[in-house]
């Protein structure tokens, strides 16, 4: 009979996340170089209630940088993030194989983890009006920059800031194929997504906005008030 692991496995953290923080909502958009990671590190935090949303497949191409075993290429990203997340941190994870779509408006966290700006606008538009999530966490990555916008979509000071970053797919810095993502900056930003999700169930100031050019050694890094 397998031995149960308790909260004992988190006794490393216990100073820095209390175990009543844990039940918070999480809704990670997205599964790949940093929704897979953001989820394996979310339950390894505890986290108990995270929901993913993602209709692709795991590719060969995504063998560099997401969490994924290639044993696991063709089968259903979320299938595969909730069996891993099983084995990695023993949590149940809540999955859906499509795209998120309006109207789902799930309460608590949102980490917009997806791969165009049409998306991130679909997500905020449906958020912004109350109702929905306390927090939308935006991650964009290039293979080394990162991004992450950390935003609250009822304050009129966010909502002004953040829609200022929403431009067009068409207007996009296009990277080569050959230069699109690396691990290390997928790990560096998954884990500021993370660090941000605890500073915000904990009640602390939080970093609002990121920019960190990696290839160059370069961040800055903007807090919340308070």
């Amino acid at each position: 009979m397998e031995e149960f692991i308790g909260p004992e496995h988190l006794t490393r953290q216990l100073d820095i996340i209390p175990l009543d923080v844990l039940d918070q909502n999480i809704t990670v958009v997205g599964a790949g170089a940093i929704g897979s990671w953001v989820v394996l590190s979310l339950a390894k935090m505890g986290f108990s209630s995270i929901t993913v949303f993602d209709d692709d497949e795991v590719t060969i191409e995504n063998m560099n940088c997401q969490f994924f075993p290639h044993k696991a290429i063709g089968e259903k990203k979320v299938e595969s993030l909730a069996k891993l997340t099983k084995l990695f941190a023993d949590m149940e994870i809540q999955t859906f194989d499509v795209r998120y779509v309006p109207g789902n408006r799930p309460l608590g966290i949102v980490i917009s983890a997806v791969d165009s700006m049409e998306a991130r606008r679909m997500i905020w538009e449906d958020h912004k009006d109350g109702g929905g999530a306390d927090y939308i966490i935006d991650p964009r990555m290039g293979a080394e920059t990162s991004l992450m916008y950390v935003m609250n979509p009822n304050n009129p000071k966010d909502i002004t800031a953040y829609e200022k970053t929403l431009y067009t797919d068409e207007n996009a810095v296009q990277e080569r194929c050959t230069a699109k993502s690396t691990i290390y900056t997928a790990n560096l930003l998954a884990g500021q997504v993370c660090k941000a999700v605890k500073d915000i169930v904990c009640g602390h100031s939080y970093t609002r906005v990121s920019m960190w050019d990696i290839g160059n050694n370069s961040v800055q890094l903007y807090n919340s008030e308070g």
